[in-house]
């Protein structure tokens, strides 16, 4: 009489349903939250931090987007004036605040110079050929915060004058518009945060250790005007390290897109939602991302060692009449201002000799030379960053590590007779029966779906750009989540030839 035998279920075999299964859940616990940081802004505080006003800095930027401001527009000339008088006011509310505060030693000395600097160069991007001729008046705003160890001269105003202390930090918005767009990312944004850094540098018990220099440029959007004219003001050569806010989107979270080096970037590392990756910072090295920022001057030009941080998404509405206030939020004006107060506060008040040595290249300030440097945040909690050399060490100890491990593994699995593998039949001790496990297809099963896996990314990705080359605009995920789960679908579906081999190593690619 035969006996029939029922299989157990095992929610950890190689088979078409766990790994369906479990492949879907490793995939959504790693990308709803990298999907939630992209797009969901953390709040806010209720309350504002000591030294700032955020009520304040939103209606700020409520009259600062008012209307189009492109340099030489009447409306340009308004915001201007209109700046000077907020520096005024923050000014004047820090001095009584000083005298009213019995802990206080005073005021820090605070200088503004409304700089008329005219100049003239041949328009193009930072080491590329000349593309016109540019005759620039300029109307920058420039606000330096006497640190506690400055040398307390003025030595600015002798022709040849030096400063004797350590370089100090450089902090720069642009406050032109396009001739299309309000600019409330664009860069009202990064206005209102140097305003606030104003008042908060300025603020009782938050005097810089190093001095200040805080930035509003105009002109940034044809030929980076603004920035080109600062380097002739000589505050310029006293500024060793620069933090440049900007907007490439229209809200979200401002995103740490470029720095010049390992050690200026950990000054970032302190700021509360820390978002953004050194992917970006290479694909501007390697030309694939061909919008400028003022850092290719104060990096390319005078030598300054920096980080670019800006607004990156939506990108879609980025220079248009949607990059307003409706289309961006309080929680993204503290996004980026909670993070230039951190880097900032760090840079002034460092004491190291990190950004003091040889001038990098001829013009250019004594800040010396950093290490390249990888940097990426972790689901927008914390920030990891290393010298490059790091990771190659990694790399190097894992390409000999991860060959040793596998042929000592293949050595222990033979040992205990479980060498699979490359096994076509497997005979059972105890009824001496051979069973087929087919081996060698499980060999050759992953580099076959890793490569239909990927070929329906890429096929996919090209005809959606076939169909509509702007959809990258619309939803950079639309590239990713459809082939990835079809990918994985395809994984669990080839697994069902084999259910009785034992389980290789796999990926959805």
């Amino acid at each position: 009489m035969a006996s029939s035998t029922r299989r157990r279920f095992n929610p950890l075999s190689f088979t078409p349903g766990p790994v369906t299964v479990i492949s879907s859940l490793v995939y959504i616990a790693l990308l709803v939250p990298l999907i939630v940081v992209h797009h969901v802004v953390p709040s806010a505080p209720k309350s504002n931090p000591a030294g700032v006003n955020l009520s304040e800095a939103w209606a700020d930027l409520q009259h600062l987007t008012g209307g189009f401001h492109p340099y030489n527009s009447h409306r340009n000339d308004e915001v201007h004036d209109w700046l000077l008088e907020r520096i005024d006011e923050i000014l004047a509310a820090s001095r009584k605040a000083h005298d009213t505060d019995v802990t206080s030693s005073g005021a820090p000395e605070v200088l503004v110079f409304d700089d008329k600097t005219n100049l003239t160069f041949s328009g193009s991007g930072v080491g590329k050929k000349p593309t016109a001729g540019i005759y620039f008046e300029g109307t920058n705003i420039v606000v330096y915060v006497r640190g506690i160890e400055d040398d307390r001269e003025h030595w600015w105003e002798s022709p040849n004058g030096k400063p004797k202390c350590k370089g100090g930090v450089l902090v720069n918005a642009h406050y032109d518009s396009v001739s299309t767009g309000f600019g409330a990312t664009d860069d009202g944004m990064g206005v209102v945060s140097v305003l606030q850094l104003i008042k908060y540098f300025t603020s009782p018990g938050h005097r810089p250790r190093k001095g200040l220099v805080l930035l509003l440029n105009n002109g940034e959007e044809d030929y980076l005007n603004g920035a080109r004219a600062f380097s002739q003001h000589p505050l310029s050569k006293f500024t060793h390290t620069f933090l440049n806010l900007e907007g490439a989107g229209a809200g979200g979270r401002a995103a740490l897109f470029r720095t010049s080096d390992t050690e200026v970037t950990r000054f970032y590392k302190s700021s509360q939602h820390p978002f953004g990756s050194v992917l970006a910072a290479d694909g501007f090295k390697m030309g694939l991302i061909r919008s400028e920022t003022d850092y290719v001057i104060f990096n390319g030009v005078l030598g300054l060692r920096g980080l670019d941080v800006a607004f990156i998404e939506p990108r879609a509405r980025y220079h248009t009449d949607q990059d307003d206030v409706r289309h961006t939020s309080i929680d993204s004006l503290w996004h980026m201002l909670s993070s230039a107060i951190a880097t900032t506060e760090g840079l002034v008040s460092y004491t190291g000799d990190d950004f003091d040595g040889e001038a990098p290249g001829e013009g250019k300030v004594n800040s010396g030379v950093g290490t390249y440097g990888v940097w990426f945040d972790l689901f927008g909690s914390s920030f990891a960053v290393f010298r490059l050399h790091t990771l190659f060490a990694i790399s190097v100890t894992l390409l000999v590590l991860c060959p040793i491990i596998l042929f000592a593994t293949g050595i222990i699995l033979s040992k205990m007779d479980k060498m699979y593998l490359f096994s076509l039949h497997k005979t059972i001790p105890e009824t001496q029966e051979s069973i087929s496990i087919q081996g060698l297809r499980g060999l050759f099963r992953y580099p076959v779906i890793f490569i239909v896996s990927s070929g329906i990314l890429v096929g996919l990705a090209y005809l959606l750009t076939k169909v509509n080359p702007f959809i990258v605009h619309s939803s950079s995920h639309i590239f990713i989540d459809t082939p990835v789960l079809f990918g994985t679908f395809c994984l669990a579906k080839e697994n069902s030839i084999c259910s009785r081999a034992q389980p290789v190593s796999q990926s959805t690619g």
